[in-house]
């Protein structure tokens, strides 16, 4: 490694060639790969709408954690509708 490489902080992932494709078994790194880009694809298209920072403040936990407070009222709410 030169001074001018910085060693890879896990976790990481590449996109496309590799620097020493004989160094790597290419076929695991792509399924890695195209799951880690699939993962980022779906965060980006749940998150549209949502600002950086937002995400960075912590927004989805918060919608999880009113969510996970709100379900079980508007279940029940739903099942004394049904009566």
């Amino acid at each position: 490694m030169n001074e001018s490489t910085q060693p890879l902080v896990s976790p990481h992932f590449t996109l496309g060639s590799t620097a020493n494709p004989s160094q790597v078994d290419e076929q695991p790194v792509q399924a890695q790969d195209a799951e880690m880009l699939r993962r980022i694809q779906a965060c980006v298209d749940a998150c549209e709408g949502i600002s950086t920072q937002e995400l960075e403040e912590g927004v989805v936990q918060d919608m999880q954690r009113v969510l996970r407070e709100v379900a079980p009222i508007i279940a029940e709410w739903s099942r004394e509708q049904q009566n």
